[in-house]
């Protein structure tokens, strides 16, 4: 198949193009570089587009729209330019695609003891979405007041995760403070995690099943796990050893993230410490998916790949050249 992906410059869209590449499609990456980097123009042909603006692309059979602002620090406004205005300038580019494949996020959700259903979307009276999660709620919806391709899969992950991210593990790494893992609140969050792999075998599953409507579907890893043990884990195969660990009082880090001193967000201090577990049966039912990949056999091929990249400090500085290293 001949397939458009935007943001393919990015951790989640290197991964799809890489894995795209592999099954043997004709790959149109797309990302905002003005030079892609070398290992994507290997195998994909590159087309620089700033979505927020006027573009053209050309016909394929799908179009993977994983371009995004993904920043909790940014006004609204921004993130509406690129996550709503741009996603609806990829549709108009792209109406000659049957298939469209959207990559929302379960930033949709507001944290719950409960398992998250895809219908749970969208915030509640008492509980707002964070300023990006309101962003991609509002694409969403955009998507499906406006449909423009017959077939049409929204997709939800969780905190995505694998060789080439720049922003999931860096974060959690930077827990990591003068050879002591910093524990604010104890880090006892039940959450919900998505291998890029995982995703891919979602992708896969969709590309192979198309339907005339829309769909939409939950992603993540089969079990969910314990916030506390993920930092354990990526830490002690990083490091080679198990860190000390100091807690810190939650209530200071609500007080930090008031005034954003640190980098502190309050949709941070919400990610470590509400529980945000998705519930898959959805897509297990409808699509026979059956991810394989787990935060434990994926430990090898990170730990080599964070080597590959510098170590775990300069994995801290999330830069962008991560994404296709």
């Amino acid at each position: 198949m001949k397939i458009i992906v935007t943001g393919a410059t990015g951790s989640l869209g290197g991964a799809i193009v890489r894995h795209l590449a592999k099954k043997g499609h004709q790959i149109i990456a797309c990302g905002t570089l003005p030079e892609p980097p070398k290992e994507l123009q290997n195998i994909a042909d590159y087309l620089k587009i700033d979505i927020t603006g006027t573009f053209e692309l050309p016909d394929a059979d799908v179009c993977i729209h994983a371009a995004a602002l993904s920043d909790d620090k940014a006004a609204y406004p921004d993130l509406h330019k690129t996550n709503v205005d741009g996603t609806l300038n990829v549709m108009k580019a792209t109406t000659n695609c049957p298939h469209f494949v959207y990559v929302s996020s379960s930033s949709v959700y507001v944290p719950s003891p409960e398992l998250l259903t895809e219908e749970d979307a969208g915030g509640t009276k008492k509980i707002k979405l964070s300023l990006y999660g309101k962003s991609k709620w509002a694409a969403e919806n955009l998507i499906r007041q406006n449909p423009m391709h017959k077939h049409i899969d929204i997709l939800r992950p969780r905190a995505l995760y694998g060789p080439g991210d720049k922003m999931i593990l860096p974060r959690m790494l930077k827990m990591e403070k003068n050879g002591a893992l910093q524990v604010p609140g104890g880090l006892i969050a039940k959450i919900s995690m998505t291998h890029y792999e995982n995703f891919n075998h979602a992708l896969d599953l969709c590309l192979a099943t198309p339907k005339a409507g829309i769909r939409t579907y939950n992603i993540s890893d089969s079990n969910s796990y314990v916030l506390i043990d993920v930092m354990r884990k990526f830490t002690r195969s990083f490091y080679g050893k198990t860190l000390p660990e100091k807690k810190t009082p939650i209530a200071l880090l609500k007080f930090l993230a008031v005034f954003q001193i640190g980098g502190i967000t309050p949709l941070l201090v919400r990610s470590l410490t509400n529980d945000m577990v998705l519930n898959i049966d959805k897509i297990k039912t409808e699509l026979g998916y059956n991810p394989k990949v787990t935060l434990d056999n994926s430990l090898p091929e990170l730990k080599t790949w964070v080597e590959k990249v510098g170590g775990p400090e300069q994995l801290k500085s999330g830069d962008k050249s991560f994404a296709w290293k």
